[in-house]
């Protein structure tokens, strides 16, 4: 039955219909490849307060665990796949010394107070830290907009063929969905499975900055 929304019951002070939930301790952010992720994640993480954390940033905490950039990315180029399975990613040893690695930093970043983290962390794995979380997903479906995006970065900038650069563009977010798979029961990049979901092409970078900022409010 149709209701003439004229008429609706206030609901004002009603706690079903009111905010109950805490400024979260972490926001864990994963994102599509050229959908502007990091970028998003930092000019929010500058406007609510919160630690930004990535790859590169959280190893900087765990010096005494010897994983470098250069380990990370060497581990990666097998994730690129899209036949490798989850057990063949945890049964392997370099998984498991750089996967270790990411963990003993994300529990000093969780420690030091109110973070984002990167592509890094699954909801689950803050949870049973017994932090708070919410989950987020940045995500572009503009093919030619990824593209140039694509061709900026200096890991693609040489390349002329667009279909190789959507190749390339594949690739990325496999290994985002494969160290995912590894780590979760969900499935990386799946919308239903997200708190927040950002479509940057309808809402850019900046604005969608402003979008995830708001998450890192008390509500």
């Amino acid at each position: 039955m149709a209701e003439d929304v004229r008429k609706a019951f206030d609901t004002k002070g009603a706690k079903e219909f009111e905010a109950q939930n805490s400024r979260p301790h972490c926001i864990v952010l994963d994102s599509e490849y050229c959908s502007m992720g990091r970028m998003i994640a930092v000019r929010a993480c500058q406007a609510g307060g919160y630690a930004y954390w990535d790859a590169v940033l959280l190893l900087e905490l765990v010096p005494e665990c010897g994983v470098s950039q250069k380990d990370v990315e060497a581990f990666e180029a097998k994730l690129r796949s899209d036949t490798i399975t989850k057990e063949e990613i945890i049964n392997d040893p370099e998984y498991v010394r750089i996967s270790a690695a990411f963990d003993k930093a994300i529990d000093i970043a969780l420690a030091k107070g109110p973070c984002l983290i990167h592509d890094r962390a699954t909801r689950e794995m803050i949870l049973e830290k017994g932090y708070t979380c919410v989950s987020a997903l940045t995500y572009a479906l503009d093919i030619p907009a990824k593209i140039v995006r694509a061709r900026i970065s200096p890991l693609y900038h040489d390349l002329t063929d667009d279909e190789e650069v959507k190749a390339k563009i594949h690739e990325e977010d496999m290994i985002r969905y494969n160290y995912h798979l590894a780590h979760s029961d969900t499935e990386w990049g799946k919308k239903e499975t997200y708190d927040l979901l950002i479509n940057t092409d309808m809402f850019v970078r900046d604005y969608s900055a402003v979008i995830l900022a708001e998450t890192m409010k008390e509500l």
